[in-house]
């Protein structure tokens, strides 16, 4: 048993039976169970065992229980009455785990949520569906106005399951299982009816933003070309600042 801030926390034994093969390799991460070693019993190519290196990354959004509150679909917004409340999602199941100051656990499919925020190393993270868009993920938002254009972004996490081959004389792949994250962007056009999935690619920023071309042309002379997260977010605000100021 474990203890956040005094207030002991037991493990998420009855959680773990419904993830993933991948989501209980990396259980441990949480909850302190030691790693063992399963292959499942499926048919392997290898010719040799392998012992699995520790698996790098985890599926969860925090390594650590977080403060934090969450709405609803139904937009009841809990906790209540200034009780404290942790979490942390499972960024691979898309379920948020959630504990409360007596210990009591339980959890959240995404389908029960609107939306939750989490402060995770004094840096508040926010999650939120618009159904709009679509309502089986969670988007963060990364830019938002009421007149103009929004950024919001997707976090993907999948699971690499090791592949190893050691043939003597050469090896193949990697010994150990891995969470990836990758994103997602998504802008959101003025009116809020139509938006356009983007990733970091010039070309893309640019056909999705045809219409403020001329301004793309300005920023694009004041700013570094280089496209990352950063970079888009100010050419979205550059753009609304010129055309839609507050």
């Amino acid at each position: 048993m474990g203890r956040l801030n005094g207030i002991a926390i037991p493990g998420f034994l009855g959680l773990a039976l419904c993830l993933s093969l991948c989501t209980s390799d990396a259980y441990a991460q949480l909850t302190g169970i030691p790693e063992q070693i399963n292959d499942g019993n499926k048919t392997t190519m290898l010719p040799v065992f392998f012992v699995r290196d520790s698996t790098v990354g985890s599926p969860y959004l925090a390594r650590n229980w977080s403060l934090g509150t969450l709405e609803l679909a139904d937009h009841h917004r809990i906790p209540e009455g200034g009780q404290p409340l942790w979490l942390n999602f499972d960024k691979v199941n898309d379920r948020l785990l959630v504990a409360d100051k007596e210990g009591k656990q339980w959890s959240y499919s995404i389908d029960s949520i609107s939306s939750f925020d989490m402060m995770i190393n004094g840096d508040l993270r926010s999650f939120e569906k618009i159904p709009w868009i679509n309502h089986r993920f969670f988007l963060i938002p990364l830019y938002r106005s009421d007149k103009g254009y929004s950024l919001y972004k997707r976090l993907i996490t999948r699971c690499v399951r090791a592949e190893y081959l050691d043939a003597g004389y050469y090896t193949v792949g990697k010994k150990y299982d891995e969470y990836v994250d990758s994103y997602e962007y998504y802008l959101t056009y003025p009116g809020n009816t139509s938006y356009r999935k983007l990733t970091l690619k010039e070309s893309l920023i640019r056909r999705a933003l045809k219409e403020e071309s001329g301004l793309l042309e300005e920023y694009f002379k004041m700013n570094d070309q280089e496209m990352n997260e950063q970079n888009l977010i100010g050419i979205i605000q550059y753009v609304d600042d010129k055309k839609y100021p507050e």
